[in-house]
């Protein structure tokens, strides 16, 4: 068929190659004996009709070249040979031209350059003169291209494949006209019949040759995909069978026999046919065809009219669908079936090739054992994961064991810390804590405090943002009573409170610098005044300061001073944001599900992977304290055993920077599926919100990346 669409010239190299494996054409009747030939068109066309019967159909197409040069040779055509009718135009499936005479296009506008003669044809007439000026009056545009193109004469001959013209045997003369005997048109008509035949069994092969191809290919691509790669190659698999067999409607079903009904799961449909539903009803609306199925045998039909008089159900059934030839085919897993494979016709009835059957069943069990074996391969996955989430919660009750309850982690960045805060705990060295809010500066102090030599004393904490300006010096280093109005008894300030133990100053940068003068005092000589006293008092105390601001910037902005700066700036610890320690979040999600399931009396031990995933890609501006109180909301409103996670609002503000159409289309799809738990399918899955066909938005999330799996996978403690 490789030659199907190329024109052959007598005498050329192409044609060279095919004469001398086919030598017996020399003997039919040539230029010696053509008018015998054409007295005696059944005696050459029983001679065409037996080489052709006998030859395989590999060996069909090289054959109809020399047939068309001896046919040429034998009536001294200009040219003859089979063209197919198309919608709009005519293409050359096999054509010779005589020695010297100049081949035409291979494809040309037949609507527009032979209206006259497209419009005989495709009504099963004859188009036929020995001279362009007997054409009528109505075929002028066909004489104007018939005198341009030089043709004297000319036979066009219409061949029927089933009910209509698909193809059309021509010759013609250009030296002069001719007259056409009944005899030559009925051997020619003939000939074209014979030819179209020898076609289509050399298309059926290559459909089978194909066929098989494309079978093994599927094979191995289905052998070790994961769920996505299954998914995709099932739709485009089914998009080239139905391309290669040219069925209209082609698909892989679930077959739920309790429930009565089938489910499209993967589809492909040709150009302008509409899909059918999602979901069907099979023992409303195909009972006759359900007890076939559920009986192992295939139901099929080249038409309606096929049908037997119990199937009148399903007769209107299918014809509602626009359904004129089908077949269905019951799809076995471990003795049940499970699955169909379903095509159908509905542009018009057509003859389905039984001899197809078994490699079709095979394609199908090739789809269904793929999907099967995803099936087991996510219940692992889920079962590991479960294991997975078990030892994740026993880490981080370990983890919150061997911190005191307090620090929650075992990222490589939150073990710097704690090592650092290890290594300063058993000295009275001042500390600064560096960390934006949130991050849990408070209980790095307290880890320092209680590993420390003055565990056993206290720890006092100020929060020196927090505090009055007028009452901050009072509150720190205490008051005489009448120091100013309101003061009606003594009052000892912070550093007294904390003398023998620590005094954790938070949020230093906040305080005034009269303030800061005084501090460095007690951190130089550990001396201050109470307010209103001129008696000096002395003190023990181990200062350690946080922050969350660049104190050295504040020193060059003169905002804090310097020399309290490197004074307070003697063991730096950095505490890490949550975004750089997302292996964290996990166990810290646990430790506060825990706390607040306990006081609230709620059991809660199944958070979904897509839920934890999406809580380590959030960039956690407030750090570990927003998210404890993410955890604490969504323990609020969950009903069962599953936390119900809300993230804040702003993670759907703008991002900086314009966005391309792709990635927006990528986050409405993702939302569209995380709306709808997933789901694609259905009414209320996300091609029904987002307004679109299942098998459209599954080419789309192909085309996009986005992950199909749906929302089943759940961590449990």
């Amino acid at each position: 068929m490789q030659d199907s669409a190329v024109r052959i010239k007598p005498g050329s190299s192409r044609a060279g190659k095919y004469l001398p494996h086919f030598p017996d054409w020399e003997s039919l009747p040539g230029h010696s004996d053509t008018m015998q030939a054409v007295l005696e068109p059944e005696r050459l066309a029983s001679l065409l009709l037996a080489r052709f019967a006998n030859l395989s159909a590999d060996r069909t197409g090289p054959e109809i070249p020399a047939m068309l040069r001896h046919i040429v040779d034998s009536f001294r055509f200009d040219g003859c040979g089979l063209m197919t009718l198309e919608k709009t135009g005519a293409r050359a499936i096999h054509y010779s031209n005589a020695e010297g005479s100049a081949a035409g296009p291979d494809v040309f506008p037949l609507s527009e350059m032979l209206p006259w003669t497209r419009e005989n044809l495709l009504n099963g007439n004859i188009v036929c003169f020995s001279s362009p000026g007997q054409l009528p009056p109505r075929a002028a545009i066909d004489r104007l291209h018939f005198e341009g193109a030089g043709i004297q004469s000319y036979l066009a001959i219409p061949i029927y494949v089933g009910e209509s013209v698909e193809f059309f045997f021509v010759a013609h003369y250009l030296r002069s006209g001719h007259l056409w005997r009944k005899e030559t048109i009925s051997l020619l008509r003939l000939i074209g019949e014979v030819l179209v035949k020898a076609l289509g069994r050399c298309r059926e092969v290559d459909t089978r040759l194909q066929f098989e191809q494309l079978i093994s290919d599927i094979s191995v691509k289905l052998i070790n995909g994961t769920e996505r790669e299954v998914d995709r190659e099932i739709i485009a698999a089914l998009e080239q069978v139905r391309e290669i067999l040219g069925f209209d409607r082609f698909g892989l079903l679930t077959f739920s026999p309790g429930k009565g009904e089938v489910m499209v799961t993967h589809s492909s449909y040709g150009e302008g046919i509409a899909p059918v539903p999602e979901k069907v009803d099979i023992s409303l609306l195909f009972p006759w065809a359900k007890e076939s199925l559920l009986r192992g045998e295939i139901v099929s039909f080249t038409s309606l009219d096929d049908l037997p008089g119990e199937a009148a159900v399903d007769r209107q059934s299918w014809q509602a669908l626009g359904v004129k030839a089908n077949f269905s085919m019951p799809i076995h897993v471990a003795g049940s079936v499970e699955y169909l494979l379903i095509a159908s016709h509905v542009r018009a009835p057509r003859s389905m090739d039984t001899d197809l059957f078994p490699r079709l069943r095979l394609l199908g069990e090739l789809f269904a054992n793929a999907l099967v074996r995803c099936r087991g391969k996510a219940e692992i996955q889920r079962l590991k994961e479960i294991l997975h989430s078990e030892s994740e919660h026993s880490q981080s009750e370990m983890v919150c064991s061997r911190r005191h309850e307090e620090i929650v982690g075992q990222s490589s960045t939150l073990a710097r810390t704690l090592a650092l805060a290890e290594q300063v705990a058993p000295t009275d060295s001042t500390v600064l804590i560096y960390g934006e809010t949130g991050t849990g500066k408070e209980l790095v102090a307290q880890a320092i405090h209680k590993l420390g030599m003055r565990r056993n004393r206290p720890m006092i904490k100020v929060n020196c943002a927090s505090l009055p300006a007028a009452l901050v010096e009072s509150e720190l280093f205490g008051r005489e009573k009448g120091a100013y109005t309101g003061a009606l008894t003594r009052q000892a300030g912070r550093f007294e409170l904390a003398d023998g133990g620590t005094i954790f100053l938070d949020e230093i940068a906040e305080m005034s610098p009269e303030l800061q003068a005084k501090l460095l005092r007690v951190l130089q000589e550990g001396q201050f005044e109470r307010l209103g006293s001129t008696k000096t008092t002395q003190v023990d105390v181990r200062v350690i300061a946080a922050t969350n601001r660049n104190l050295a910037e504040e020193v060059r902005k003169g905002n804090f001073r310097e020399d309290l700066y490197y004074r307070l700036n003697v063991f730096q610890i950095a505490v890490p944001p949550l975004r750089e320690r997302t292996e964290d979040i996990p166990l810290l999600v646990w430790a506060f599900i825990n706390e607040f399931g306990e006081k609230m009396g709620k059991k809660i031990n199944k958070v979904s992977r897509q839920d934890m995933a999406a809580l380590q890609c959030y960039p956690w501006p407030g750090n570990v304290r927003e998210l404890r109180n993410v955890v604490e909301h969504a323990v609020i409103v969950s009903n069962g055993d599953r936390l119900q996670i809300r993230l804040p609002e702003n993670i759907h503000e703008e991002m900086p920077g314009i966005r391309t159409l792709e990635e927006y289309e990528t986050m409405h799809i993702r939302e569209a599926l995380r709306l709808t738990g997933w789901r694609i399918k259905g009414a209320g899955g996300a091609a029904s919100l987002l307004g679109l066909n299942p098998s459209t938005l599954y080419s789309r999330m192909q085309k996009l990346g986005i992950s199909n799996r749906p929302l089943k996978d759940e961590m449990s403690p």
